[in-house]
């Protein structure tokens, strides 16, 4: 079966726009949060997470889980109960939804909107922009992680939505 483009887009979008909401509101809460994303020198000058940002941090990837892992599963359900699927067609539908995400991540979040824009509120107190050098390849490296991801992603779909 050819996948059914409308559904993917419309959900890969609705994906995106829920994973954005909570990683920039999340950066924009508190960019400690994204500490391991920074590069060692600004992490060594930061004191260590406190008991609540750590609460806080697993609520976050709690929330991120549902979102990349939940949302193309979902999504793959809703595709099987509407269109004949076989567990191949379940599967890919489930990896172009999260790759729509994947992709909006890196281009528009990590590229445009914190590489470009560099807003001053995601950067940890004390620390100044120019102590954060942008790592284009470092970004890339994380949409490749997150192909890798939606791959897995896509293979539990295959056992856990029946094929229609």
């Amino acid at each position: 079966m050819t996948p059914d483009w409308r559904l993917v887009g419309l959900h890969g979008a609705a994906l995106s726009v829920a994973a954005s909401v909570v990683i920039m509101g999340a950066l924009r809460y508190n960019p400690r949060l994204f500490l391991r994303h920074f590069p060692a020198a600004v992490r060594a000058s930061q004191p260590p997470l406190t008991p609540h940002e750590q609460t806080v941090g697993r609520v976050v990837g709690v929330l991120l889980m549902l979102v990349f892992v939940g949302g193309p599963v979902l999504s793959a359900g809703i595709a099987s109960a509407q269109h004949e699927m076989t567990r191949l067609d379940v599967g890919l539908h489930a990896f172009l939804v999260g790759m729509i995400g994947n992709a909006v991540d890196w281009l528009v979040l990590d590229e445009l909107w914190i590489g470009v824009g560099q807003p001053r509120w995601a950067l940890p107190p004390g620390v100044a922009a120019e102590d954060v050098p942008f790592s284009h390849w470092q970004h890339f490296r994380g949409f490749l992680v997150g192909t890798v991801i939606f791959l897995l992603v896509a293979l539990l779909a295959t056992v856990a939505v029946p094929a229609s």
